[in-house]
């Protein structure tokens, strides 16, 4: 079987404090994965640790069959979107210039930005600057950000 995630013994220290302790996992590519608990139960460093961006104490990382690590990281985020705590963008720039940015520094078709706009619903807000958008609005250009591309994977905190 094909696995978009999986993990063997991922743990994550902070000093005495234990975030992350042992998680295995196995989530197969094509699936929804819903990774639920309490605040404080280590989900959103669990997510960082999966995208490389702390490193875990101990254990492992695979995301599509191949490991998270120095030499296959980059290679391995180009396939994945992701938006986790909350997204970023400038404020003074409209929807459309916030992914052209995003479109720009990965090197995709302008195309992808129409795409991404149209599958969050926001075609009709391009000319509004993101800082006069409302909270579920600024959400739904995150989502857009993380959809660019087409991503293999989609890890939404």
């Amino acid at each position: 079987m094909d696995y978009a995630i999986s993990t063997r013994n991922l743990t994550k220290r902070y000093g005495q404090e234990t975030s992350v302790d042992h998680v295995d996992l196995r989530v197969p590519e094509g699936t929804v994965y819903g990774f639920l608990g309490p605040n404080g139960a280590g989900k959103t460093t669990t997510m960082k640790m999966l995208l490389g961006l702390i490193h875990p104490t101990e254990g492992e990382v695979c995301l599509l069959g191949k490991p998270m690590d120095a030499r296959n990281r980059l290679g391995l985020l180009r396939k994945v979107g992701s938006l986790i705590e909350s997204p970023s963008y400038y404020g003074h720039l409209t929807a459309r210039e916030n992914l052209e940015i995003i479109r720009s520094l990965r090197g995709l078709p302008q195309s992808a930005i129409d795409e991404a706009l149209d599958a969050v619903r926001l075609t009709h807000e391009t000319r509004k600057r993101v800082n006069q958008y409302s909270l579920g609005m600024k959400q739904r250009l995150g989502n857009a950000a993380a959809l660019m591309g087409r991503p293999r994977l989609l890890l939404l905190d």
